[in-house]
């Protein structure tokens, strides 16, 4: 799934209930402004992340039903029941070494997704259509959210890897690396190139082979 048809965020909490029920209530309720349509009949996924700094980190993805229910269309039409429907930005991060503090920005069309990741930990995700997908247009957004990360996280990123850059991936990996002062490389898999229409499903392949 794409990232433009799903809300993804990652939320703190003081304090999160033990039960499942009262985690899904309190993490509707958090999002109910900050969401484009109805959250209470929305498909709602969460992961909860070891808690740090006496705060506990989740995951959120929040998308409409109707959403959902296309993309399982096709394989129930052929008597298949899906067990599985992601993001693409969230599955391509499989491709990513488990190593450090590093970005990952994925360009799909005019949308990049920026992935923040602490290790294994995600920080921060922001997905946003750009006016056009220029470099100024990515410096834009990449420029304040490095910012941001060495103001909230303590230090700097150390590594941005780049996954929708094709053919330009090499040219944009020199600019940014003057620009931001951080190793840019691009998004690898044992299975090729991971671009703007595969990196989700070959980050799917890798997560298989890695259980």
């Amino acid at each position: 799934m794409s990232t433009v048809n799903a809300r993804i965020s990652v939320r703190d909490f003081d304090v999160f209930p033990s039960d499942p029920k009262e985690q899904a209530a309190l993490i509707r309720f958090r999002l109910k402004r900050s969401v484009p349509f109805d959250v209470e009949s929305a498909v709602l996924s969460y992961h909860v992340q070891p808690a740090s700094a006496g705060k506990t980190d989740v995951v959120v993805v929040l998308t409409p039903l109707e959403i959902v229910s296309r993309y399982e269309a096709p394989f129930r039409t052929a008597g298949l029941n899906p067990g599985l429907v992601t993001t693409s930005s969230l599955a391509a991060m499989e491709l990513a070494p488990e190593a450090g503090l590093s970005v990952i920005a994925k360009l799909t069309g005019r949308v990049l997704t920026v992935l923040v990741r602490d290790k294994a930990i995600l920080k921060l995700v922001r997905c946003l259509e750009l006016p056009a997908a220029t470099l100024d247009d990515i410096e834009a957004v990449l420029v304040p959210t490095f910012v941001y990360i060495e103001d909230n996280l303590g230090r700097r990123a150390e590594k941005l890897l780049l996954c929708g850059f094709e053919p330009d991936t090499n040219d944009v990996a020199r600019v940014l690396s003057d620009v931001l002062s951080v190793e840019v490389d691009a998004l690898r898999s044992p299975l090729g190139a991971p671009g703007e229409n595969n990196a989700g499903l070959l980050g799917y392949l890798r997560s298989i082979s890695k259980n």
